[in-house]
């Protein structure tokens, strides 16, 4: 063991352990300081309600829904309640400039009869637009996601085709 005063002890220490110590503390207060003060980091809510068919948000036709992808792995579900007859829908989703959406369309049995995704992989803000025939009497769900870690708004609408 050294004998010596206590900054002789701390003089044979190797710098590299002393910086190791050194930016640890920093990081430790670091966190410490920047978190509590970032916006809304007491009032975080996190949404799971509709991540799953199951909590499917009811969707009016040929009015507008605006949502939020906040998250990679976020995603939203909405429900088409059944008609009394056969429909014909155009749906148009528009993202904000970073993201980069998909949409898939479910059937009442949660088969999935559409797909728009592939196509968009590489179209940060991409408009989607598609249609699909809506028998009567079964409920229909959209499924609303991001591809590749994007987060942002957008916009949904339904509306029936005229015949």
């Amino acid at each position: 063991m050294s004998s010596g005063t206590p900054f002789e002890r701390l003089r044979a220490l190797d710098v590299r352990v002393i910086a190791a110590i050194a930016a640890t503390l920093m990081l430790i207060i670091g966190v410490m300081w920047i978190v509590p003060t970032t916006p809304n980091s007491n009032s975080f809510t996190f949404d799971t309600d509709r991540r799953g068919i199951s909590g499917a948000r009811p969707i009016e036709l040929a009015k507008t829904v605006e949502g939020t992808i906040v998250d990679g792995t976020d995603t939203d579900f909405y429900e088409m309640r059944p008609v009394q007859s056969a429909l014909h829908l155009d749906v148009r989703m528009t993202g904000s400039p970073k993201l980069i959406p998909g949409l898939r369309i479910f059937d009442g049995a949660k088969t999935l009869i559409q797909e728009k995704s592939v196509e968009f992989v590489r179209q940060p803000g991409a408009t989607i637009e598609t249609s699909f025939h809506m028998q009567s009497n079964m409920p229909y769900y959209i499924q609303v996601f991001s591809q590749r870690n994007t987060t942002g708004s957008y916009n949904l609408t339904l509306t029936p085709q005229q015949p």
